[in-house]
């Protein structure tokens, strides 16, 4: 992708050009680059997906769940949570341990976890008092 061409940043051009150059300077050099927000970008678009979110909360509450177990508990095909799984495996969010026949998955690390329980606690906060009081009823 580009994201515009690239100038050169320097504190010089930030004194001249910006409009608060006391802000913008000591960010020089500290900005996330478009390359490594691609790698976010991408990660954040596979978990941009009802189906590989549901995924991950499973797993984040269990050590580890075969993908029959993982099938039946989110009600899906085992291929088609098979194809999912293997999206996840691939970005390095989840990971697999064969055991024999059975194949058990869990989340790759804590950071993956984190980004699902900080996306949780936001979704919840910002819900609509009237979904929230919605699921306080149930």
């Amino acid at each position: 992708m580009n994201y515009g061409s690239y100038m050169e940043l320097t504190v010089e051009r930030c004194a001249v050009e910006c409009l608060h150059p006391q802000h913008v300077g000591p960010l020089i050099g500290k900005v996330i680059r478009a390359r490594e927000a691609e790698a976010v970008v991408a990660t954040f678009d596979l978990l941009a997906d009802p189906t590989r979110v549901r995924i991950l909360h499973a797993l984040s509450l269990a050590a580890e769940l075969c993908v029959c177990d993982l099938a039946w508990l989110l009600g899906l095909s085992q291929s088609g949570l098979s194809h999912q799984l293997r999206l996840l495996r691939e970005r390095r969010i989840v990971e697999r341990q064969r055991a024999g026949r059975v194949v058990y998955y869990r989340l790759r690390d804590r950071h993956v976890r984190r980004l699902l329980a900080d996306g949780l606690r936001h979704s919840a906060e910002h819900a609509p008092a009237r979904e929230r009081r919605r699921g306080e009823a149930s």
